[in-house]
Protein backbone atom coordinates (compact mmCIF):
# COMPACT_ATOMS: atom_id res chain seq x y z
CA UNK A 1 0.00 0.00 0.00
CA UNK A 2 1.60 3.25 -1.19
CA UNK A 3 5.24 2.40 -0.53
CA UNK A 4 6.47 5.67 -2.00
CA UNK A 5 3.85 7.68 -0.14
CA UNK A 6 4.86 5.99 3.13
CA UNK A 7 8.35 7.40 2.68
CA UNK A 8 7.00 10.92 2.19
CA UNK A 9 5.42 11.07 5.64
CA UNK A 10 7.42 12.75 8.41
CA UNK A 11 6.89 10.25 11.23
CA UNK A 12 6.90 11.29 14.88
CA UNK A 13 9.74 10.00 17.06
CA UNK A 14 11.05 8.01 14.09
CA UNK A 15 14.25 8.07 12.09
CA UNK A 16 12.98 8.62 8.57
CA UNK A 17 15.82 6.60 7.07
CA UNK A 18 14.54 3.51 8.91
CA UNK A 19 11.11 3.84 7.30
CA UNK A 20 12.70 4.26 3.89
CA UNK A 21 14.64 1.06 4.46
CA UNK A 22 12.03 -1.13 6.16
CA UNK A 23 8.73 0.47 5.22
CA UNK A 24 5.94 1.48 7.59
CA UNK A 25 3.41 -0.71 9.39
CA UNK A 26 0.07 0.38 7.94
CA UNK A 27 -2.78 -0.34 10.36
CA UNK A 28 -6.11 -0.70 8.56
CA UNK A 29 -8.56 -2.21 11.05
CA UNK A 30 -9.23 -2.41 14.77
CA UNK A 31 -11.57 -4.36 17.01
CA UNK A 32 -11.53 -4.34 20.82
CA UNK A 33 -7.91 -5.08 21.86
CA UNK A 34 -6.69 -6.05 18.37
CA UNK A 35 -5.57 -4.23 15.22
CA UNK A 36 -4.67 -5.54 11.76
CA UNK A 37 -2.16 -4.23 9.21
CA UNK A 38 -2.56 -4.06 5.46
CA UNK A 39 -0.88 -7.46 5.11
CA UNK A 40 -3.59 -9.09 7.24
CA UNK A 41 -1.38 -9.58 10.31
CA UNK A 42 -3.17 -9.29 13.65
CA UNK A 43 -1.63 -7.59 16.68
CA UNK A 44 -2.67 -7.28 20.30
CA UNK A 45 -2.76 -3.55 20.88
CA UNK A 46 -0.71 -3.48 24.07
CA UNK A 47 -0.41 0.27 23.98
CA UNK A 48 -4.01 1.39 23.30
CA UNK A 49 -2.86 3.15 20.15
CA UNK A 50 -0.79 5.78 21.91
CA UNK A 51 -2.21 5.32 25.44
CA UNK A 52 -5.53 6.52 24.05
CA UNK A 53 -8.11 3.86 23.17
CA UNK A 54 -9.53 3.15 26.63
CA UNK A 55 -12.81 1.66 25.37
CA UNK A 56 -11.16 -0.51 22.72
CA UNK A 57 -11.30 -0.26 18.94
CA UNK A 58 -14.32 -0.35 16.68
CA UNK A 59 -17.13 0.76 19.02
CA UNK A 60 -20.18 1.29 16.82
CA UNK A 61 -21.92 3.38 19.50
CA UNK A 62 -19.26 6.06 19.14
CA UNK A 63 -19.36 5.97 15.34
CA UNK A 64 -23.15 6.32 15.46
CA UNK A 65 -22.95 9.30 17.83
CA UNK A 66 -20.39 11.00 15.58
CA UNK A 67 -22.45 10.34 12.45
CA UNK A 68 -25.63 11.67 14.10
CA UNK A 69 -23.89 14.85 15.22
CA UNK A 70 -22.34 15.42 11.79
CA UNK A 71 -25.79 15.22 10.23
CA UNK A 72 -27.15 17.81 12.67
CA UNK A 73 -24.18 20.19 12.95
CA UNK A 74 -20.75 19.33 11.60
CA UNK A 75 -18.87 22.26 13.12
CA UNK A 76 -19.18 25.29 15.33
CA UNK A 77 -16.75 27.09 17.61
CA UNK A 78 -16.50 28.31 21.21
CA UNK A 79 -15.49 31.92 20.49
CA UNK A 80 -17.45 35.12 21.29
CA UNK A 81 -19.97 33.40 23.56
CA UNK A 82 -20.95 30.67 21.11
CA UNK A 83 -21.12 26.96 21.93
CA UNK A 84 -23.03 23.84 20.93
CA UNK A 85 -25.38 21.42 22.70
CA UNK A 86 -22.98 18.44 23.03
CA UNK A 87 -20.23 20.74 24.28
CA UNK A 88 -22.46 22.06 27.06
CA UNK A 89 -23.57 18.52 27.88
CA UNK A 90 -19.96 17.39 28.14
CA UNK A 91 -19.06 20.26 30.48
CA UNK A 92 -21.96 19.26 32.71
CA UNK A 93 -20.92 15.62 32.63
CA UNK A 94 -17.29 16.34 33.45
CA UNK A 95 -18.33 18.48 36.42
CA UNK A 96 -20.07 15.44 37.92
CA UNK A 97 -16.99 13.26 37.42
CA UNK A 98 -14.05 15.40 38.46
CA UNK A 99 -13.08 15.79 42.12
CA UNK A 100 -13.79 18.86 44.25
CA UNK A 101 -14.81 22.09 42.57
CA UNK A 102 -13.17 21.37 39.21
CA UNK A 103 -16.28 22.43 37.31
CA UNK A 104 -15.28 24.72 34.44
CA UNK A 105 -13.81 23.31 31.21
CA UNK A 106 -11.94 24.87 28.30
CA UNK A 107 -11.73 22.50 25.34
CA UNK A 108 -8.64 21.96 23.19
CA UNK A 109 -7.53 19.30 20.72
CA UNK A 110 -4.80 17.42 22.59
CA UNK A 111 -2.95 17.01 25.85
CA UNK A 112 -0.11 19.18 24.57
CA UNK A 113 -2.53 22.02 23.88
CA UNK A 114 -4.17 21.41 27.23
CA UNK A 115 -0.97 21.74 29.23
CA UNK A 116 0.14 24.77 27.24
CA UNK A 117 -3.26 26.33 27.91
CA UNK A 118 -2.94 25.58 31.63
CA UNK A 119 0.41 27.42 31.75
CA UNK A 120 -1.18 30.44 30.10
CA UNK A 121 -4.18 30.31 32.43
CA UNK A 122 -1.89 30.21 35.47
CA UNK A 123 -0.05 33.31 34.33
CA UNK A 124 -3.29 35.09 33.38
CA UNK A 125 -4.82 34.25 36.77
CA UNK A 126 -2.02 35.92 38.71
CA UNK A 127 -2.00 38.96 36.45
CA UNK A 128 -5.71 39.29 37.08
CA UNK A 129 -5.07 39.18 40.84
CA UNK A 130 -2.34 41.85 40.59
CA UNK A 131 0.51 39.42 41.18
CA UNK A 132 2.21 39.92 37.84
CA UNK A 133 5.53 38.62 39.12
CA UNK A 134 4.20 35.08 39.51
CA UNK A 135 4.96 33.54 36.13
CA UNK A 136 7.39 30.65 36.61
CA UNK A 137 6.30 27.05 36.02
CA UNK A 138 7.96 24.18 37.91
CA UNK A 139 8.05 20.65 36.52
CA UNK A 140 9.84 17.39 37.35
CA UNK A 141 12.79 15.61 35.84
CA UNK A 142 11.55 12.74 33.62
CA UNK A 143 8.40 14.76 32.93
CA UNK A 144 6.53 14.60 29.65
CA UNK A 145 3.68 17.06 29.13
CA UNK A 146 3.49 17.25 25.36
CA UNK A 147 5.43 18.56 22.37
CA UNK A 148 4.43 22.15 21.66
CA UNK A 149 6.82 24.90 22.78
CA UNK A 150 5.17 25.41 26.14
CA UNK A 151 5.02 21.70 26.86
CA UNK A 152 8.61 20.90 25.89
CA UNK A 153 9.74 23.79 28.06
CA UNK A 154 8.37 21.62 30.88
CA UNK A 155 9.94 18.45 29.50
CA UNK A 156 12.36 16.42 31.59
CA UNK A 157 14.14 14.69 28.72
CA UNK A 158 16.89 16.55 26.91
CA UNK A 159 16.34 14.65 23.67
CA UNK A 160 12.92 16.28 23.35
CA UNK A 161 14.26 19.74 24.15
CA UNK A 162 17.61 20.19 22.43
CA UNK A 163 16.42 20.31 18.78
CA UNK A 164 14.14 23.27 19.56
CA UNK A 165 16.17 25.39 21.97
CA UNK A 166 16.08 28.13 23.08
CA UNK A 167 12.84 27.29 24.82
CA UNK A 168 10.39 29.50 26.69
CA UNK A 169 11.96 31.16 29.75
CA UNK A 170 10.54 30.76 33.23
CA UNK A 171 10.39 26.96 33.40
CA UNK A 172 12.22 25.29 36.29
CA UNK A 173 12.85 21.66 37.22
CA UNK A 174 12.92 19.62 40.42
CA UNK A 175 14.01 15.95 40.78
CA UNK A 176 11.69 13.10 39.84
CA UNK A 177 9.99 10.78 42.33
CA UNK A 178 11.27 7.41 41.05
CA UNK A 179 12.10 5.41 44.18
CA UNK A 180 13.95 2.72 42.19
CA UNK A 181 16.37 5.36 40.98
CA UNK A 182 16.10 7.81 43.87
CA UNK A 183 17.76 11.11 42.92
CA UNK A 184 18.74 11.54 46.58
CA UNK A 185 20.17 8.02 46.89
CA UNK A 186 17.77 7.19 49.73
CA UNK A 187 15.24 4.47 50.45
CA UNK A 188 11.53 4.89 51.09
CA UNK A 189 10.14 5.57 53.68
CA UNK A 190 13.31 6.72 55.43
CA UNK A 191 13.83 9.25 52.63
CA UNK A 192 11.28 11.59 54.25
CA UNK A 193 9.88 12.18 50.74
CA UNK A 194 12.65 14.63 49.82
CA UNK A 195 11.50 14.54 46.19
CA UNK A 196 8.28 16.31 47.23
CA UNK A 197 9.96 18.82 49.54
CA UNK A 198 12.31 19.71 46.69
CA UNK A 199 9.38 21.74 45.38
CA UNK A 200 9.36 23.92 48.47
CA UNK A 201 13.12 24.35 48.32
CA UNK A 202 13.00 25.58 44.72
CA UNK A 203 10.05 27.91 45.41
CA UNK A 204 12.03 29.51 48.24
CA UNK A 205 15.18 29.77 46.11
CA UNK A 206 13.30 31.48 43.27
CA UNK A 207 11.04 33.51 45.55
CA UNK A 208 7.39 32.58 46.13
CA UNK A 209 6.30 35.81 44.47
CA UNK A 210 7.74 34.55 41.17
CA UNK A 211 6.25 31.04 40.97
CA UNK A 212 2.85 30.56 39.36
CA UNK A 213 2.35 26.80 39.05
CA UNK A 214 3.66 23.29 39.50
CA UNK A 215 2.72 20.59 36.98
CA UNK A 216 2.83 16.84 37.60
CA UNK A 217 1.07 13.69 36.46
CA UNK A 218 -0.16 11.17 39.07
CA UNK A 219 1.91 8.47 37.34
CA UNK A 220 4.92 9.89 35.51
CA UNK A 221 4.56 9.04 31.86
CA UNK A 222 6.56 7.73 28.97
CA UNK A 223 9.97 9.25 29.66
CA UNK A 224 10.68 7.53 32.97
CA UNK A 225 8.31 4.67 32.19
CA UNK A 226 5.10 4.93 34.27
CA UNK A 227 6.46 5.88 37.67
CA UNK A 228 3.85 5.93 40.45
CA UNK A 229 4.14 8.25 43.44
CA UNK A 230 4.19 7.04 47.04
CA UNK A 231 1.07 7.83 49.05
CA UNK A 232 2.61 10.80 50.86
CA UNK A 233 3.86 12.56 47.73
CA UNK A 234 0.87 14.50 46.43
CA UNK A 235 -0.55 15.46 49.86
CA UNK A 236 2.82 17.12 50.54
CA UNK A 237 2.77 18.76 47.09
CA UNK A 238 -0.75 20.11 47.71
CA UNK A 239 0.29 21.50 51.09
CA UNK A 240 3.33 23.24 49.61
CA UNK A 241 1.29 24.74 46.77
CA UNK A 242 -1.27 26.06 49.25
CA UNK A 243 1.45 27.52 51.47
CA UNK A 244 3.06 29.57 48.69
CA UNK A 245 -0.02 30.26 46.54
CA UNK A 246 1.23 28.12 43.69
CA UNK A 247 -1.33 26.51 41.39
CA UNK A 248 -1.17 22.72 41.11
CA UNK A 249 -1.75 21.57 37.53
CA UNK A 250 -2.52 17.85 37.41
CA UNK A 251 -1.72 16.28 34.05
CA UNK A 252 -4.29 13.47 33.66
CA UNK A 253 -3.79 13.11 29.92
CA UNK A 254 -2.68 9.47 30.30
CA UNK A 255 -4.06 8.63 33.74
CA UNK A 256 -7.58 9.99 33.29
CA UNK A 257 -10.79 8.11 32.51
CA UNK A 258 -10.17 4.82 34.29
CA UNK A 259 -6.61 4.06 33.31
CA UNK A 260 -5.22 3.64 36.85
CA UNK A 261 -8.22 1.80 38.29
CA UNK A 262 -9.88 5.03 39.39
CA UNK A 263 -11.58 7.54 37.13
CA UNK A 264 -8.68 9.97 37.63
CA UNK A 265 -5.21 9.15 38.87
CA UNK A 266 -5.20 11.89 41.52
CA UNK A 267 -8.07 10.08 43.25
CA UNK A 268 -5.50 7.61 44.59
CA UNK A 269 -4.53 10.47 46.92
CA UNK A 270 -7.69 11.23 48.96
CA UNK A 271 -8.31 14.89 49.64
CA UNK A 272 -5.84 16.18 47.02
CA UNK A 273 -7.71 18.48 44.64
CA UNK A 274 -5.74 20.16 41.84
CA UNK A 275 -6.35 23.75 40.79
CA UNK A 276 -6.39 22.63 37.18
CA UNK A 277 -6.71 19.20 35.60
CA UNK A 278 -5.66 18.55 32.00
CA UNK A 279 -7.36 15.67 30.20
CA UNK A 280 -7.27 14.26 26.67
CA UNK A 281 -6.62 10.74 25.26
CA UNK A 282 -9.19 8.68 27.23
CA UNK A 283 -11.66 11.59 27.13
CA UNK A 284 -12.64 10.48 23.63
CA UNK A 285 -10.55 7.27 23.43
CA UNK A 286 -8.96 8.85 20.38
CA UNK A 287 -12.01 8.37 18.16
CA UNK A 288 -11.90 12.15 17.59
CA UNK A 289 -9.08 14.39 18.89
CA UNK A 290 -10.17 16.20 22.05
CA UNK A 291 -8.67 17.56 25.24
CA UNK A 292 -9.65 19.94 28.01
CA UNK A 293 -8.34 22.06 30.84
CA UNK A 294 -10.71 21.79 33.78
CA UNK A 295 -10.51 24.67 36.26
CA UNK A 296 -11.74 25.27 39.78
CA UNK A 297 -14.67 27.64 40.17
CA UNK A 298 -12.33 30.12 41.87
CA UNK A 299 -9.91 30.37 38.96
CA UNK A 300 -12.75 30.62 36.46
CA UNK A 301 -14.43 33.37 38.48
CA UNK A 302 -11.21 35.38 38.54
CA UNK A 303 -10.74 35.04 34.79
CA UNK A 304 -14.36 36.06 34.22
CA UNK A 305 -13.51 39.68 34.96
CA UNK A 306 -11.48 39.97 31.75
CA UNK A 307 -11.58 38.73 28.15
CA UNK A 308 -10.00 35.27 27.94
CA UNK A 309 -7.54 35.86 25.10
CA UNK A 310 -6.97 32.24 24.17
CA UNK A 311 -8.62 29.55 22.09
CA UNK A 312 -8.33 27.13 19.17
CA UNK A 313 -10.43 26.94 16.03
CA UNK A 314 -11.51 23.38 16.80
CA UNK A 315 -11.72 23.67 20.59
CA UNK A 316 -15.11 22.37 21.72
CA UNK A 317 -15.85 20.91 18.27
CA UNK A 318 -19.40 19.49 18.49
CA UNK A 319 -18.49 16.22 16.78
CA UNK A 320 -15.61 15.70 19.21
CA UNK A 321 -17.70 16.47 22.29
CA UNK A 322 -20.51 14.19 21.05
CA UNK A 323 -17.86 11.51 20.62
CA UNK A 324 -16.61 12.06 24.18
CA UNK A 325 -20.12 11.74 25.62
CA UNK A 326 -20.58 8.38 23.89
CA UNK A 327 -17.14 7.27 25.05
CA UNK A 328 -17.83 8.18 28.69
CA UNK A 329 -21.19 6.41 28.53
CA UNK A 330 -19.38 3.20 27.54
CA UNK A 331 -16.73 3.66 30.23
CA UNK A 332 -19.42 3.97 32.89
CA UNK A 333 -21.89 1.40 31.56
CA UNK A 334 -19.26 -1.32 31.23
CA UNK A 335 -17.49 -0.27 34.45
CA UNK A 336 -14.15 -0.22 32.68
CA UNK A 337 -12.49 1.59 35.58
CA UNK A 338 -13.14 -1.44 37.79
CA UNK A 339 -11.92 -3.72 35.00
CA UNK A 340 -8.70 -1.72 34.83
CA UNK A 341 -8.20 -2.36 38.54
CA UNK A 342 -9.20 -6.05 38.53
CA UNK A 343 -7.70 -7.32 35.27
CA UNK A 344 -4.91 -4.81 35.74
CA UNK A 345 -3.88 -6.53 38.97
CA UNK A 346 -4.01 -9.89 37.18
CA UNK A 347 -1.66 -8.61 34.48
CA UNK A 348 0.65 -7.16 37.12
CA UNK A 349 0.92 -10.59 38.74
CA UNK A 350 1.82 -12.08 35.38
CA UNK A 351 4.48 -9.45 34.79
CA UNK A 352 5.91 -10.11 38.24
CA UNK A 353 6.26 -13.78 37.28
CA UNK A 354 8.18 -12.69 34.19
CA UNK A 355 10.49 -10.71 36.44
CA UNK A 356 11.12 -13.88 38.44
CA UNK A 357 12.13 -15.65 35.22
CA UNK A 358 14.29 -12.96 33.62
CA UNK A 359 17.13 -11.41 35.57
CA UNK A 360 17.30 -8.40 33.27
CA UNK A 361 13.91 -7.14 34.48
CA UNK A 362 14.91 -5.00 37.43
CA UNK A 363 11.52 -3.59 38.38
CA UNK A 364 7.86 -4.02 37.44
CA UNK A 365 5.72 -0.92 37.97
CA UNK A 366 1.94 -1.18 37.80
CA UNK A 367 -0.89 1.33 38.18
CA UNK A 368 -4.19 -0.08 36.99
CA UNK A 369 -3.48 -0.84 33.34
CA UNK A 370 -0.20 1.07 33.14
CA UNK A 371 2.97 -1.04 33.32
CA UNK A 372 6.65 -0.28 33.16
CA UNK A 373 9.31 -3.01 33.03
CA UNK A 374 12.75 -1.61 33.85
CA UNK A 375 15.48 -3.45 31.94
CA UNK A 376 18.85 -3.60 33.71
CA UNK A 377 22.22 -5.21 33.13
CA UNK A 378 22.61 -5.95 36.84
CA UNK A 379 19.89 -6.02 39.48
CA UNK A 380 22.27 -5.09 42.27
CA UNK A 381 23.77 -2.02 40.60
CA UNK A 382 20.60 -1.22 38.61
CA UNK A 383 22.79 -0.34 35.64
CA UNK A 384 20.44 0.15 32.71
CA UNK A 385 20.86 -1.30 29.26
CA UNK A 386 21.38 1.02 26.30
CA UNK A 387 18.17 2.21 24.66
CA UNK A 388 18.72 -0.33 21.89
CA UNK A 389 17.73 -3.19 24.24
CA UNK A 390 14.26 -1.89 25.13
CA UNK A 391 13.82 -0.98 21.47
CA UNK A 392 14.82 -4.49 20.41
CA UNK A 393 12.27 -5.98 22.81
CA UNK A 394 9.61 -3.72 21.28
CA UNK A 395 10.54 -4.92 17.79
CA UNK A 396 10.58 -8.60 18.82
CA UNK A 397 7.15 -8.27 20.41
CA UNK A 398 5.75 -6.66 17.29
CA UNK A 399 7.12 -9.49 15.14
CA UNK A 400 5.23 -11.89 17.40
CA UNK A 401 1.98 -9.92 17.21
CA UNK A 402 2.08 -7.59 20.22
CA UNK A 403 2.46 -3.81 20.14
CA UNK A 404 4.28 -2.31 23.13
CA UNK A 405 6.92 0.40 23.28
CA UNK A 406 10.05 1.57 25.05
CA UNK A 407 10.15 4.53 27.41
CA UNK A 408 11.43 7.74 25.84
CA UNK A 409 14.30 7.59 28.30
CA UNK A 410 15.04 4.15 26.88
CA UNK A 411 15.35 1.99 30.00
CA UNK A 412 11.91 0.38 30.16
CA UNK A 413 9.28 -1.41 28.12
CA UNK A 414 5.82 0.07 28.50
CA UNK A 415 2.43 -1.62 28.30
CA UNK A 416 -0.89 0.23 28.27
CA UNK A 417 -3.71 -1.86 26.76
CA UNK A 418 -7.35 -0.90 26.22
CA UNK A 419 -9.35 -1.06 29.45
CA UNK A 420 -11.58 -3.68 27.83
CA UNK A 421 -8.81 -6.29 28.06
CA UNK A 422 -9.96 -9.62 29.51
CA UNK A 423 -7.94 -12.21 31.37
CA UNK A 424 -7.96 -14.37 28.25
CA UNK A 425 -6.43 -11.66 26.08
CA UNK A 426 -4.08 -10.79 28.93
CA UNK A 427 -2.85 -14.40 28.98
CA UNK A 428 -2.20 -14.19 25.24
CA UNK A 429 -0.30 -10.94 25.74
CA UNK A 430 1.77 -12.34 28.62
CA UNK A 431 2.67 -15.43 26.58
CA UNK A 432 3.98 -13.25 23.76
CA UNK A 433 5.96 -11.19 26.26
CA UNK A 434 7.52 -14.35 27.65
CA UNK A 435 8.53 -15.44 24.15
CA UNK A 436 9.85 -11.95 23.47
CA UNK A 437 12.07 -11.87 26.52
CA UNK A 438 13.21 -15.45 25.94
CA UNK A 439 14.49 -14.40 22.52
CA UNK A 440 15.91 -11.17 23.92
CA UNK A 441 17.85 -13.10 26.58
CA UNK A 442 19.58 -15.06 23.85
CA UNK A 443 20.81 -11.83 22.27
CA UNK A 444 22.11 -10.18 25.44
Amino acid sequence: MGQDAQKQLLYSFTKLADVKEKGAVVIVKGKDCYVWDDQGKRYIDGFAGLQVVNIGHGRKEVADAVYKQMQELEYWHSFFGFTTAPTVQLVEKLATMTPGNLNVAHFVNSGSEGNDSAFKIARAYFKQTNKQGKYKIIYRNKAYHGMNMGAISANGFYGNRVPYEPLIPGFLRIPHNHCYRCPFDKTYPGCKIECAYALEQLILEEGPDSVAAFIADPVQGTIGGYIPAVKEYFPIIREICNKYEVLFICDEVITGFGRTGKMFGIEHFPGVIPDMMVVAKGLSSGYIPLGAVILTDEIAATLADSIFMHGYTYGGHPVATACALANIEILERENLTANAAEVGAYIAEGLQKLMDQFEFIGEVRASGMLYGLELVQDRQTKEPFPVTVATRAMDLAREKGLIIRMSTGGFANLICPPLTMTREIADEMLAILKDTYTDLAKEL
